[in-house]
């Protein structure tokens, strides 16, 4: 692999051996694996996880396994090691939705560079497919969040809520900073919003699926304390005043769109 890979895909785990399988099964499985490079972090698990991922060490470009002080500080280690031009996290439970999902992605970035005279765009995103810690599938992002599947991302894109997943943007390595380890459950959402403020070129949209996303992480396990952190990051970057009226409208637009999900399955039956 060349010194200066197009994207470091950044794998965080911890005690997780079946997700952790699912995710190296669909990186590894990668029509175009050479593309990328792999850095796993590993917070020093006791489930027989490092082990089995030292058996891998051939094919994992950075292996670290330590103790951290969480998966933030997990992730920040994993974006010092990184060298691509972007940096995408995968983490353990999460997936590459098939095996033409890298393929894609580079040949998008490419193309997207030579109709920009080499540059590329600062951050890439597609949809998501939630799944269960079975892997099955609870259906899309786009078309279970109430909001509209962005064509454009930019700093005010998450104003009314987050209508992205974090393990389906990939982002210019020189646009992102280190996760702000004060925050215990939202410090993605910040680092994301941080990022789109930072941004000055463009996104991508890519038309397919980029990721699988395993739903149960630590901020679900903890739903009120992980709304009231990203009620408070909302505020740091938006505003206390308008965040407060934001919530409202995205309080009320939830409504909305469960009740006409309550009355099409209610048709449909």
């Amino acid at each position: 692999m060349s010194n200066s890979p197009l994207i470091s895909i950044i794998t965080i785990h911890y005690n997780h051996g079946a997700g952790l399988r699912r995710t190296v099964d669909s990186i590894l499985g990668q029509e175009h694996r050479g593309d990328a490079e792999w850095v796993v972090i590993d917070g020093g698990s006791t489930d027989g996880s490092a082990e089995y991922l030292r058996g891998l060490e051939n094919r994992i470009d950075v292996l670290v396994s330590e103790r951290d002080g969480g998966i933030y500080d997990a992730m920040n280690k994993g974006l010092r090691r990184a060298t691509g031009d972007y940096v995408w996290f995968v983490n353990a439970g999460d997936a590459l939705h098939n095996a033409q999902v890298l393929g894609g992605l580079v040949d998008a970035i490419r193309g997207y560079q030579e109709g920009h005279h080499g540059a590329g765009p600062d951050v890439v995103f597609g949809d998501t497919l939630f799944i269960d810690d079975q892997g099955h599938s609870l259906g899309l992002i786009s078309q279970l969040k109430p909001q509209p599947f962005p064509k454009k991302l930019h700093g005010g894109s998450f104003r009314f809520g987050m209508n992205v997943c974090h393990q389906s943007v990939l982002v210019k390595r020189s646009l992102a900073p280190e996760y702000d380890e004060t925050y215990r459950l939202a410090a993605d959402v910040d680092w994301m919003i941080s990022v789109l403020k930072s941004m000055r070129g463009e996104s991508l949209r890519l038309d397919f699926v980029v990721c699988d996303f395993e739903t149960g992480g630590s901020s679900y396990q903890h739903t009120q304390k992980a709304w009231k952190e990203r009620y408070a990051v909302l505020s740091k970057h938006y505003g206390s005043v308008p965040n407060f009226f934001a919530h409202g409208w995205i309080l009320f637009r939830r409504l909305l769109f469960n009740l006409n999900l309550l009355g099409k399955r209610s048709a449909a039956a």
